[in-house]
């Protein structure tokens, strides 16, 4: 009874650390303007959808990233309440240096722990962060597929205006198609000069079922590339 009693009170402390001094978000100007401009452009046309998948052909090309610093972008430009998920259980990051005290979404699948405590908070009171939390390997895909993880997305709907999903490389893993089409439309984030073209059409092939609400350049400074506009269907 007593060990039972600590190992609850250990729990406690954890679920609790999570909650506790929220996590401190910046980004420079230079990411944060064209997001900006994307946002605006979207929110002006009323075709900003409330779920929003990041995505990515190739591993490496920024999508964490990105999908931070935009749900960063939608929280303060648009004074709305926003949740970034992270939903890449093959290499995840959100929680950083709280990885092992934030149970993140993977414990709140398996009901382990309350959506309150799953959610980790940021120096902005409108914008939460749920990380993907530890699932092992066998379990992904088939967690992928399952009726319990859109049921949370869904609920996380409810709550938020909108919800940024963070998803592993499209070409990476298998698992990235489902999750992706947890989304109303996806996001493409491309490392110019890096990624080749041959990579993104097939990367846009597998989400072609999914509108495209437009691409990032990461780590660019010049315009967008012909070859790669001709590749976005319009929005």
């Amino acid at each position: 009874m007593i060990r039972r009693r600590k190992a609850q009170e250990q729990a406690r402390v954890k679920e609790s650390a999570c909650q506790t001094d929220p996590t401190a978000i910046s980004f420079p100007n230079e990411v944060v303007q064209p997001l900006r401009r994307l946002v605006s452009r979207l929110a002006l046309r009323g075709e900003l959808p409330a779920r929003l998948s990041m995505v990515s052909a190739l591993r490496q090309e920024g999508v964490s990233y990105i999908a931070m610093a935009l749900a960063t972008t939608m929280a303060h430009d648009l004074a709305a309440s926003v949740c970034a998920v992270e939903l890449n259980w093959c290499w995840p990051g959100m929680a950083g240096e709280r990885s092992g005290a934030c149970p993140g979404l993977a414990a709140l699948l398996a009901g382990g722990v309350p959506l309150e405590v799953a959610l980790l908070p940021t120096s902005l009171p409108n914008l939460m962060l749920l990380p993907a939390g530890k699932l092992l390997p066998e379990r992904r895909s088939v967690m992928a597929n399952r009726p319990e993880l859109r049921r949370i997305i869904m609920q996380l709907a409810e709550r938020f205006d909108y919800v940024l999903l963070d998803v592993p490389a499209l070409l990476a893993t298998s698992d990235a198609i489902p999750l992706a089409a947890l989304g109303e439309a996806c996001c493409f984030v491309v490392r110019q000069g890096v990624t080749p073209a041959q990579s993104v059409r097939q990367a846009l092939d597998d989400v072609e079922h999914m509108p495209v609400m437009g691409v990032v350049l990461n780590q660019v400074h010049v315009a967008t590339p012909r070859w790669l506009l001709k590749l976005i269907p319009p929005a």
